[in-house]
């Protein structure tokens, strides 16, 4: 955290609800105190009880749309999207993630890498941020900014590092390194209205 990443998601597929409850709000305070969003993944209820910033829906979630009908106003919905339907099925999602991009053992279950030419199509399709995820690493960042996405989510090159807020650090300082070379905006930094994901309106166009 102390790193300041741009937004932190918890995501505990086995932690049943009460836990994980307790654990976003726990993390709440720290994230607030350092501008950092906090979203949770596929747990409307947790996200809605702790106050976090929003929710992460996966590929087989409910739609976007009625995750913001449950929601608080100005909460942040994205979605994870592995094929083309579930790219169609998250036509109002705020941001999403695509993955995996590259081979990683947390993302194998949903097949084959998708690459970097798919994260460039889909990039060009979106019509909203689209975050790579699956095998990112601070070597790998330039390139997948160079694809067009608006960002990074990394598990394993964190979790697995020997110093995880150094792995932030270096991941982060990557990202500003591809930005600067390439005039690029950081999606997920709330002090930048402009370059800020900013939620849709479910009566407007629904473009982030």
């Amino acid at each position: 955290m102390e790193a300041g990443p741009g937004a932190v998601q918890l995501r505990d597929k086995g932690l049943d609800a009460a836990p994980m409850l307790r654990r976003a709000r726990r993390l709440l305070r720290p994230c607030r105190d350092r501008g950092v969003k906090l979203l949770v993944n596929g747990r409307l209820d947790v996200a809605l009880a702790a106050g976090t910033d929003g929710v992460h829906l996966p590929g087989d979630a409910i739609p976007p749309s009625e995750a913001r009908r449950i929601l608080p106003a100005g909460s942040l919905v994205g979605r994870s999207v592995h094929h083309d339907d579930e790219l169609r099925a998250a036509h109002d999602a705020d941001y999403l993630f695509l993955g995996p991009v590259f081979d990683t053992p947390s993302k194998r279950a949903f097949g084959e890498p998708q690459g970097v030419r798919r994260l460039a199509e889909v990039c060009s399709r979106a019509g909203r941020p689209v975050i790579a995820v699956g095998g990112i690493t601070a070597a790998r960042v330039s390139e997948v900014l160079g694809a067009g996405a608006a960002g990074v989510a990394l598990i394993g090159a964190v979790l697995d590092a020997p110093d995880p807020g150094q792995a932030v650090a270096e991941i982060l300082a990557a990202l500003r390194q591809a930005r600067m070379g390439g005039g690029l905006a950081s999606p997920l930094r709330p002090n930048d209205p402009a370059s800020r994901i900013r939620p849709v309106d479910p009566g407007g166009s629904g473009q982030a």
